[in-house]
This record gives structure tokens, sequence and C-alpha cells, in this order.
């Protein structure tokens, strides 16, 4: 697969990158399923859960860097030969066929609740995974670009819709701190880590980075970025409504912002501006795992574009994002996903690859 020049992103652009994957499907359910575990503490659970996100990222760094002109596929192949380096590769394409999947089905949801009350759920989701997939068939210096000019945008408005929030707050919620036990303290970074997810996406980019030794770097500021978004968004939620009142709630991000009444000066309905926003974050972050999974077939199957790779993933993603019959059911789903699935392909694979490829490099040595 050939690598232009001009297809190659800067380490700007790799930040933006980190924000636009990892700000999606979990900000609007975060609140509520970290405060069931958590209930108060569950800010500490995000800072936490942030931190320990970014140290698995740097794990996934060192992986990447020992040979950064390859992807992870061939040190997947490096590490365990052709046939069980493609298997794996495989399942890389699976889980993020399956991660687009919840996306695409929970976008079709709020769309449905909040702005397209008669339209089907098939007609929104068709129309959704097409929108993305033509923006996912140019290269990722165009969709580096595109997150260039959306990102900044939607976080300026997230400050400015908190600073008109904030007057009504009863920061009080938030006490005691740490009156739970250490157990479901735990359990609720588990239920963060789930927010954070997509920065894996970056296994498979690292011949299209220009800078690899500021990749760190562009990490850290898109983590933080993220984590103090969602500090904002979790921390002001249950100062607002308690922690006990979030956990009843399925759309609390959406509830805080809703009543903001200077809105309503200029807009009849102003949650419809919430959805949209968060339609465009779950709307990068989908264009970057369906170019990610185009990118993954093409090198299993050695071809140069991955355009065509786009398009074939969207049948299966449009089943999967069928299967789940409510919210309710999609939550458990991404529970599970999170907990085995996620850990086993971010954590797991990567650790025993560079488990794999040390303990060869020392026997070549030897």
């Amino acid at each position: 697969m050939i690598i232009n020049d001009n297809d190659k992103i800067s380490s700007f652009q790799c930040f933006v990158l980190f924000v636009s994957v990892m700000i999606g499907i979990g900000i609007m359910f975060m609140p509520a399923s970290v405060a069931k575990t958590a209930e108060q503490n569950g800010w500490l659970a995000v800072l936490l859960g942030g931190i320990l996100s970014f140290a698995v990222f740097l794990l996934i760094f060192k992986i990447i860097m020992s040979n950064p002109d390859i992807t992870f596929i061939e040190l997947l192949n490096d590490a365990f030969g052709k046939i069980l380096g493609i298997f794996f590769s495989l399942i890389y394409v699976l889980y993020f066929i399956i991660f687009s999947a919840f996306e695409t089905r929970l976008i079709a949801e709020t769309a449905k609740e909040f702005l397209f009350n008669l339209t089907p759920n098939e007609v929104l989701i068709i129309t959704f995974l097409l929108t993305c997939a033509y923006i996912s068939r140019y290269g990722i210096e165009v969709i580096a670009r595109i997150c260039e000019i959306l990102m900044p945008g939607i976080v300026v408005i997230i400050v400015v819709l908190s600073f008109f929030v904030y007057q009504r707050l009863d920061f009080s919620n938030l006490l005691p701190i740490l009156n739970i036990p250490f157990l479901k303290l735990i359990q609720g970074i588990g239920t963060t880590i789930f927010s954070f997810l997509g920065f894996e996406a970056f296994l498979f980019f690292m011949p299209y980075i220009r800078r690899k030794d500021k990749l760190i770097k562009s990490a850290f500021f898109g983590f933080l970025v993220t984590v103090l978004l969602y500090e904002v968004i979790i921390i002001f939620a249950t100062a607002d409504f308690g922690a006990k009142e979030m956990q009843t709630m399925i759309w609390p991000t959406l509830n805080l912002f809703r009543d903001v009444t200077v809105l309503e000066v200029v807009i009849e309905r102003p949650e419809s501006i919430i959805v949209a926003l968060w339609m465009i974050t779950t709307y990068t972050t989908e264009i970057i795992f369906l170019m990610t999974t185009g990118l993954i077939l093409a090198r299993i199957f050695n071809t140069k574009e991955h355009n065509f790779f786009v398009f074939s993933q969207l049948p299966f993603i449009y089943i999967l994002s069928l299967i789940p019959q409510n919210i309710s059911e999609i939550q458990k789903f991404m529970d599970y996903f999170s907990y085995f699935f996620a850990t086993f392909v971010v954590l797991f694979l990567p650790l025993v690859t560079y488990t794999v490829l040390s303990i060869k490099k020392k026997v070549k040595k030897t």
C-alpha cells in the first residue's frame, strides 16, 4: 500500500484526531452509568479512567515505536506468523465494526427521539452510514482536516454552554467524597473506559504520521482535553441533578444543557443544538473507525486503496446496529464490549505481541 507524502498528518492533526476519536457516544450516557457505581464520586472515576487509558496508550506507543515505519498488522505477522497475524488483524476489523454499530444505532435512536420522530431507524442508520462512508473514502489527511475544523468549535460551544449552566448548580451534591466501597470506585472506573476508547486506532496510523517523536505530546494533550471536557460534564451534571436522580436518566448530558434558557431567545427547541453537536462528534468518530477498518483490510489484502473496504463493511454494521431491542439493551451490550472485547483488543493483544517480539529479538541476538 503506497502512502503519499501529502497523505501524512501533522502533530496538531494527531492531537485533533485523538480528541475526535475519543469523544463520541459515551459523552451522552457516561454521567448516568458512572453514577450507578461511583455515585457522586463519578468525577474521580473519570479522572482515574483517563489516567489509566493514557497509561494503556503509552504501552501501545512503545509497541508501535519498535518499528515505526510499519503498521500493527505487520507487527502481528512478525510476532505470530502470517496466518495467525491475519487472524488477529481480522479480530481488529470485527472490533471496529461492532464499535461502529454501537455508534450508528445510538445516533439513530437520538435523532429519532429529538429530531425525526416519524422516521424509521433503518432510514436514519443508512443515511448516517452513507454520509460517513463518503468522507472515509478519502485519506487520513482529509479526515484530519475535517476534524480540525469541527472539533475546536464543538469544544468552545460546550464550554460556553457550561458557563450558563454554572449559575444554577449546587456543588454540595458532590459531597461527601469517597464515601463508597473501593470496589464500587473500581467498577466506576471500568464504566468510564468505554468513553475513552478509540485511541487504539493509532495502532494503524504510524506510517501516516510526520513527526512520530511528537506523538506522545499530541496524545497527552488529546487525553487532557477529553478528560477536562468529561470532568466538566460529570461535575456539572452531578451538581445539577444529584447522583441519585442522575442514575434514573437516559440522557443526563442532554438534560444538563437543554434548560439553558438563553438559547430559547434564538431557537425554539434548544436541545436540538446539543443533539446536533453530539451527532457531529459521533460523526467524526465513525468516519475514523470506517477508515481504520478500511486501512486494515487494505493491508491484509495488499491493495493500493482502502475505498472499496469502507463500503464493504456497511452491511455488517447495519445488521449489527439493529440487533439491540432498545437503549437499555444497547448500554448492556456496550458494557460487555468494554469489559471483555476491548480489554482483549486494546490491552491484552498488544501486550502479548510486544512480549513475543521482545523474546524473538533476544533469541536472534543470542
